[in-house]
Formats: structure tokens, C-alpha cells, sequence
């Protein structure tokens, strides 16, 4: 698992001292979330606990962003509030302290800490940095061996064909890189998940983040959103299907071209259909969504559609980068609506409402018989008269 990267949540409020050590650990695939204060560093664990593979901490350093020194009780601070939040999450992360060895009372304290240091499975608790910079260390050793056991870090090792779009540097929302990992962690451990729920509908939010994101690559228009910046789900995927949309009248491309092919948009068909039959949370995004053992089955079925469908879309990304191109693809519909736009004509009068030719002027335009108008604004008519009168004006002006 040569290819996986483990990442470590390291505090040192004077990272030029720790520079070399952090330059040795890249070496090894570790990749370093540095802070200099704990307050911040804490604010990304609770959020980034998932993919964390370790903590590493300087011995004595600054508790708070406002402090202007080191604070001689950081570690017991800070153990007394990992110890809460792993009793939280029912997983305790692997942590390491680094220091100079001439901290006060530093004996005294690391006894306190190590009793929450699993040493046996762990490793050393405690290293000094001259010691590490001086020598091949076991602390990275220890790491990478420990990341390479870890639930999480597996399942990204093996999708990191998909998980490579995913995340706040990469194409698609670091979000759904959150709903992806913790949908499949449970599949693959359900034993480490046990009692799980989302936020939300998982798979429907996670192509909702990928639409999101075709926005901004020129791959979907505006016009695909409403009025709260959501998506709307089924025309944004016949759109980039290359078929013509049903409420909103844009296609991508000339006839027969597509981001997505047949294959991707009947998957998408698939997993939208799901969503809307097993979807309770349609009037609360955050409401619990809990996959019981009778859908669990086409739950994770689905997720797995999920993820080849991201892989194409990401692959699709990389081969057409250029967004002012992809805009260019957006084609308007043009409807019999369209046509009637500008026309004049003579109002007559039929036996339920007025019409020009074969659009219906409703009574609310206040036309009469005989008038004169232009139409400047129609629709296509839904009703169960639109082979006779396909289109329905919505605004005239009376010559």
C-alpha cells in the first residue's frame, strides 16, 4: 500500500524546529495538518477525525491562538480533552509528544499522559526531536505500520481512483468526500459502525456536490439551479446525458454528443429513482437517515454505481479542462414556444378562450376579439388541448 497517505495532525508552535522532521516524514507518504496552537488543531480533528491517522504534539507549546507562549499545562489540557472526544466517537487515535527534554516537570507529566497512550499496540509514547533528526526513527515507522491497519485508510487505498476527486483541494466537495468514506467504512466495518445514520439522503447529496461542481468546470449552466443554488437533480442529468432536458430547455453539445454516455446516465437514472423512493428527508436536509437491513443491500448497491459514476466524471474533467469550452457546448432548445415569440396577428374568438393561430391567449391578457397583438412572451401548453394549441402566451402587447 505503497501509494497511501497518512495523515497527521501535528502541533508545534515553532515549526522551524521541526521542518527536517516533517520533510523526513513526506518521505514516508505522511502528510503533515500543522498547526501552532491546539485550539485550531482541535477544530480540524472534529472535523477530519476520519482520515486522521495520528497526533503528533510538541510537549510544551500554546494552548490557545491568543497566547503569546507556551502553556506549561498544554499536554494535560489537551489529553483531558481527547479523552472526551475519542469516548465520543468510540475510536482513539494514535498520539505521539515530541520535545527538547528540558521542560519542567516533563517526566511527571508524561507519566500522567501515557495512561491513555496504548503503548502496546502503539509504540513509544514520547521521542526526543534531536534524537529523530539524528537517526532512521521508529516514530514514522510506527505510523505508517498503524495507517496501514486502519479501517478508513484502507478504504481509501482501495478507491483512491475515485477518492482523488473527492476533498477540498480536489474537483468534487471535501463534503462528499466525508458521506463516500463513512458509507463505505460502514459497508466494509460494520462492526466499528455499528448504530450508524447520515445527515440527509447520502447518495442524492453526493450527486448534488458533483452537479456543484460541473457548474463551476462550465460542464452544467446556471439555469440548471434554482433560486436557493440546488440543483435540479433530473433535468442536470439528462443535460449532461446530452438529452434535452424536460422543464429546462438547454441540451449540451450538437445531436449525439454527451458527458456522460448511456451507461453513466442509466446509472444515474438508477440511483435517483432510489433516492426518491427511500427518501424521508425531502423537507428536512438534515433529519436522520438510517439504512436499515431491508435496504442495505441496495443501499451500498447503489453507492458502488455512485462511485463509477465520479470516476467517469472525474476522468471526463481531466480530458476537457478548458472552461470557457465547456461553456461554449450549451445549446438552447428551440421550442414551438420560441417560434410564436414577436408574431402579430388578429385575436379570435373561441368557444373556451381566445387565440392567435395556435396559441391560446388566456382571459387574464385582457384580449378581445378582433384586436391586434404581438406576442411577446409564451410557453409550451401542457394541457390536454396542446396538439391543437401547442403553445400558451403569458405576455402581449395590443397593436
Amino acid at each position: 500500500m505503497e501509494e497511501l497517505v497518512y495523515k497527521v495532525l501535528w502541533v508545534d508552535d515553532e515549526p522551524q524546529n521541526v521542518d527536517g522532521l516533517r520533510i523526513n516524514a513526506s518521505k514516508r507518504n505522511i502528510q503533515s495538518l500543522s498547526y501552532d496552537n491546539w485550539e485550531e488543531a482541535f477544530e480540524v480533528l472534529q472535523h477530519e477525525w476520519p482520515e486522521i491517522t495520528a497526533i503528533i504534539l510538541d510537549a510544551n507549546c500554546r494552548l490557545y491562538k491568543s497566547d503569546t507562549g507556551p502553556n506549561q499545562n498544554f499536554l494535560s489540557k489537551v489529553f483531558a480533552q481527547l479523552n472526551q472526544f475519542f469516548g465520543n466517537i468510540h475510536r482513539y487515535i494514535p498520539w505521539y509528544v515530541l520535545s527538547e527534554g528540558t521542560m519542567d516537570n516533563y517526566s511527571i507529566i508524561m507519566d500522567y499522559v501515557r495512561e491513555s497512550h496504548n503503548s502496546k499496540e502503539w509504540g513509544k509514547s514520547d521521542f526526543k526531536k534531536a534524537e529523530i533528526l539524528a537517526k532512521d526513527n521508529e516514530l514514522f515507522d510506527n505510523i505508517c505500520s498503524l495507517g496501514k491497519k486502519q479501517s478508513n485508510n484502507i478504504v481509501l487505498y482501495r478507491h483512491r481512483e475515485v477518492f482523488k476527486y473527492l476533498g477540498a483541494e480536489s474537483l468534487i466537495s471535501n463534503d462528499a468526500r466525508k458521506i463516500m468514506l463513512k458509507a463505505l467504512a460502514v459497508l466494509y466495518y460494520p462492526d466499528e459502525n455499528i448504530n450508524y445514520e447520515f445527515a440527509g439522503n447520502p447518495l442524492r447529496k453526493v450527486l448534488e456536490y458533483m452537479f456543484r461542481s460541473a457548474n463551476k468546470q462550465g460542464l452544467l449552466p446556471d439555469e440548471f439551479f434554482d433560486k436557493n443554488g440546488n440543483p435540479v437533480l433530473w433535468d442536470s442529468m439528462q443535460y449532461m446525458s446530452g438529452l434535452e432536458p424536460s422543464n429546462i430547455k438547454f441540451r449540451y453539445g450538437a445531436e449525439g454528443e454527451a458527458i456522460f454516455p448511456k451507461r453513466q446516465n442509466h446509472l444515474m437514472l438508477n440511483i435517483l429513482n432510489f433516492v426518491n423512493e427511500d427518501s424521508h428527508t425531502s423537507k428536512d436536509d438534515d433529519a436522520p437517515y438510517i439504512i436499515d437491513k431491508e435496504s442495505q443491500d441496495l443501499f451500498f448497491g447503489f453507492l458502488f454505481q455512485l462511485l463509477h459514476v465520479i470516476k467517469f466524471y472525474g476522468q471526463f474533467v481531466e480530458a476537457h479542462p478548458d472552461v470557457v469550452a465547456n461553456k461554449a457546448k450549451m445549446q438552447k432548445i428551440i421550442t414551438a414556444a420560441d417560434l410564436v415569440v414577436g408574431k402579430e396577428g388578429i385575436v379570435l374568438a373561441g368557444p373556451r378562450f381566445n387565440y392567435m393561430g395556435t396559441t391560446v391567449l388566456p382571459n387574464k391578457l385582457g384580449c378581445r376579439p378582433r384586436q391586434k397583438i404581438r406576442i411577446d412572451e409564451a410557453v409550451l401548453n401542457t394541457g390536454s388541448d396542446k396538439d391543437k394549441y401547442p403553445t400558451y402566451a403569458t405576455k402581449v402587447t395590443i397593436l
